[in-house]
């Protein structure tokens, strides 16, 4: 597993199914510098509990390196971050309340990013 050292997968998809359960859930950090570890695992587990009819919950908090505090909560971050959850197929995603801040308040090229 890529999980970074604050991080554990702590039940199973087969878990839940003897649980009763009708959904997993799972959270992953757009920005960070395992995102697309993180990124990965989601889509894995996510797969697997579809497979399964489980719905997922998969909660999209940005942070790390490349993102200030305020970005954090930047209007233009979060919807980034709810976009990635959606494409990963999660079917409810929880991300921070957004501001009206702008991390990238001009973008003039995709390099840029």
């Amino acid at each position: 597993k890529s999980l970074t050292s604050d991080q554990a997968i702590t039940s199973s998809v087969k878990d839940a199914l003897r649980l009763g359960c009708v959904a997993v859930g799972f959270t992953i950090y757009p920005g960070s510098a395992k995102c697309f570890d993180m990124m990965e695992e989601a889509r894995k587990i996510i797969a697997e509990a579809k497979s399964c009819g489980l719905a997922v919950v998969l909660w999209s908090y940005p942070r790390g390196e490349g993102i200030s505090k305020e970005g954090e909560t930047a209007v233009d971050v979060i919807a980034y971050a709810a976009h990635i959850a959606a494409l990963l197929g999660a079917n409810i995603i929880k991300v921070k309340l957004p501001t009206n801040h702008l991390e990238k308040e001009k973008i003039e090229n995709i390099e840029s990013l």
